[in-house]
């Protein structure tokens, strides 16, 4: 069972935050504004609320992301739930599995993470993407074997006679 790996882009955007508001914060110390009043508030003030805001609203949309998807890899299926008030949920058995695609951006390949996406036989080419995943290689080695895995049916020979 898996959830979406956010924390290399919650660090990202938090460094970025940062490095933004010290940027302006410096330019607010180098025009001499930083102490100016605005409706009773110090500039910085505003700055630090601002930046704290942006980086809050940056967020949400990552944790709603890893609160929405769940991965579960069963012995012969895999299990995707979307949603949270409206949850969907796709099963995709190994008798139908055609194809995994993994996705790794260069950033994704420098923090170990990226996309993988299943395919299934079934009509209109079918397919699932698992966001964020941590050590995606790792991830579609086991998909695979759980979904690659052939299928059998054994037929029951004790059958019933009715006299």
């Amino acid at each position: 069972m898996g959830k979406p790996w956010i924390l290399p882009s919650v660090l990202f955007r938090t460094f970025l935050v940062v490095l933004v508001a010290i940027g302006v914060s410096w330019l607010e110390f180098y025009f001499n504004v930083v102490y100016s009043v605005i409706q009773g508030v110090q500039v910085i003030l505003w700055t630090i609320f601002g930046f704290s805001l942006i980086w809050l609203l940056s967020i949400i949309g990552l944790l709603l992301l890893r609160t929405t998807y769940t991965y579960i890899l069963r012995d012969d299926s895999l299990e995707i739930r979307v949603g949270v008030l409206t949850a969907r949920t796709s099963v995709i058995a190994s008798s139908g599995f055609s194809d995994l695609e993994i996705i790794r951006t260069i950033p994704g390949r420098i923090l170990n993470s990226g996309d993988i996406v299943v395919r299934t036989q079934s009509e209109g080419d079918w397919e699932k993407r698992m966001v964020k995943i941590r050590n995606p290689l790792k991830v579609g080695d086991e998909i695979r074997k759980v979904l690659a895995k052939p299928t059998f049916r054994v037929e029951d020979k004790h059958e019933t006679k009715e006299n």
